[in-house]
């Protein structure tokens, strides 16, 4: 529990944060706002049915900017209408090498002498053979329902015992990021948020407990993962 007096204070700093302006999309905008935004795309992200999403977004965020996710991820959703599940990716995935597998499809210029070793591609694979191993193993109709299957009952203390979290590349930052991608409302433990959490709201609390923070302020856990990251990323603040 914290005191009225210092949830006060920390909702103070949290405003300052929402007023805080940066480069959007579109031009200059609130963090407060970019993130009311970006909050209302979970509400349809929860109900959504494709199963592609979630994993392809999250494979290529990993040691890249978001803004570098959304135009990779837009321009594969438009050029290959067609590819919508984990099957059809994992089709072209064993049929192709991986440099131009990269090229063609994710926008990426892997290293010719390597490819395979490109970090987006190895955990884009790993996600794909994961999921779809699971969903066979337990005999879940669909792979979307599979994915929420798995994402209801992952520990994030004991990945290693996990049967997605024990694969290459997979940690508790990609979990939460499939997460994130399926609508839930919590807190991903990046960096940038770790380090605002730290740093400017001065919250020395285990990552694990953000998104009950988040509540106990009264505030979308969502929202709260959001406009933390916008403000590190911004300020350059991390752990």
């Amino acid at each position: 529990m914290i005191s009225p007096a210092k949830k006060q204070e920390l909702l103070s700093r949290i405003a300052d944060i929402e007023n805080f302006i940066i480069l959007g999309g579109d031009g200059v905008i609130s963090i407060g706002t970019l993130c009311n935004n970006i909050t209302a795309e979970s509400i349809k992200l929860a109900r959504a049915t494709d199963s592609l999403t979630p994993i392809l977004r999250t494979a290529l965020v990993i040691n890249w900017r978001e803004s570098a996710m959304k135009s990779r991820y837009e321009r594969f959703v438009n050029m290959f209408p067609d590819i919508s599940t984990l099957i059809d990716l994992k089709r072209i995935i064993d049929s192709i090498d991986a440099f131009h597998f990269c090229k063609v499809y994710l926008n990426i210029n892997a290293n010719s002498s390597t490819p395979d070793k490109n970090p987006k591609y190895r955990l884009l694979r790993e996600l794909i053979n994961g999921f779809l191993e699971y969903q066979n193993q337990l005999g879940i109709l669909s792979e979307i329902e599979a994915i929420r299957h798995w994402s209801e009952r992952v520990d994030l203390s004991n990945l290693k015992d996990d049967f997605i979290g024990k694969r290459h590349g997979v940690g508790v930052g990609v979990v939460e990021n499939i997460r994130l991608n399926l609508g839930y409302r919590i807190v991903k433990p990046d960096r940038h948020v770790i380090g605002v959490m730290k740093n400017f709201l001065q919250v020395n609390i285990p990552p694990s407990g953000y998104s009950d923070f988040a509540k106990l302020l009264g505030i979308d856990p969502r929202y709260f993962d959001c406009i933390l990251f916008e403000y590190g990323k911004a300020k350059s603040i991390s752990a």
